[in-house]
């Protein structure tokens, strides 16, 4: 009798754990890297294969870091879509990405979503600081990519999940060149706008509404100082699509940009702290019968909606002369 009861009792004890548990299909893909092909994104573990197709229209895995706590949501259902599918045999891109996917291995089970939401939390990953300036770039988005009561139709039956993380998935941010050369910096004339852009160039660095004060000629030889705000001595960064086809003069200096090139990227500098960031220095010496501004810039930090870069710690920004 005792044989019975302990037989029954594992008989119990396996339908248990059968009642919708994923691990008990031994379906696990955290530890997988994710590639992508076109609008879906896929796991591939020997025999299996998990993939999620989002129209690139859902902006959910754009470079750009989620708030804290902040996931972006996207309900899983017509365009979007979620599916397991084991093979029988060893599964490779080619059965996901490919049309007509390859006749072998074929597929011997396939689960669908039918409901559910999908989290995704962005965050930006960072290049080591620079050895001499301190400066940190972003190398890479990695987006954290959860299911939340996700329910599969299987073919025999469904299967709910409350959450599934399906893992990480990582994209490429733009490249920001800074390409530019020191002796470029020129002055609009009236005065309160500085860039640095090469001719036919596709990027610029400039400062609007810029203190006068900074170009003073007293006190030749002596560092002064300013601090980057969100009004005066407005530090920009920009991007263009393509080169500036105008001259540099006529784009920076007409009092309103030209809507031609458009812009890539906008990156603004942080408003500095007074010792501490942010902070725009000048120093003026004679050259000939002129001037010479060397101009630096100094614990400059970027910032482009949730995503920041460290400039560096002292940049030449550029050598300006005036008469």
């Amino acid at each position: 009798m005792k044989k019975v009861f302990g037989i029954l009792a594992l008989l119990l004890a396996l339908n248990s754990c059968d009642d919708g548990d994923l691990t008990i299909e031994n379906v696990d893909f955290q530890t997988v890297t994710a590639a992508s092909c076109g609008e879906t994104i896929y796991k591939i573990r020997d025999n299996e294969a998990m993939y999620l197709k989002m129209p690139t229209s859902q902006n959910a895995f754009i470079n750009e870091a989620t708030p804290e706590g902040t996931p972006r949501v996207r309900s899983i259902g017509g365009e979007i879509s979620v599916t397991y599918r084991a093979y029988n045999g060893t599964v490779s891109s080619a059965n996901i990405c490919s049309t007509p996917s390859p006749v072998s291995p074929a597929a011997t089970q396939e689960w669908t979503a039918i409901d559910g939401t999908i989290e995704i939390t962005t965050t930006a990953v960072y290049s080591a600081p620079d050895a001499t300036t301190g400066a940190t770039k972003i190398i890479r988005y990695l987006h954290n990519i959860v299911f939340k009561n996700i329910v599969f139709q299987k073919p025999d039956g469904q299967q709910i999940y409350e959450t599934f993380n399906f893992g990480e998935y990582s994209t490429t941010p733009t490249t920001l060149p800074f390409n530019l050369i020191a002796d470029d910096v020129k002055l609009c004339s009236s005065g309160n706008l500085l860039y640095n852009a090469r001719n036919n160039g596709i990027e610029a660095l400039y400062i609007e509404n810029l203190d006068p004060a900074l170009l003073s000629t007293d006190n030749l030889g002596t560092a002064k100082t300013a601090l980057i705000s969100d009004t005066a001595n407005h530090l920009i960064y920009r991007l263009f699509e393509t080169a500036i086809t105008i001259s540099n003069e006529d784009y920076f200096c007409s009092g309103s940009f030209p809507s031609e090139p458009l812009v890539n990227e906008e990156w603004v500098a942080q408003p500095g702290v007074t010792g501490t960031s942010g902070i725009i220095e000048v120093t003026t010496t004679t050259n000939g019968t002129g001037y010479l501004h060397t101009i630096k810039l100094k614990g400059v930090t970027f910032q482009k909606g949730n995503n920041t870069f460290y400039y560096g710690n002292d940049i030449l920004y550029g050598n300006l002369l005036t008469n």
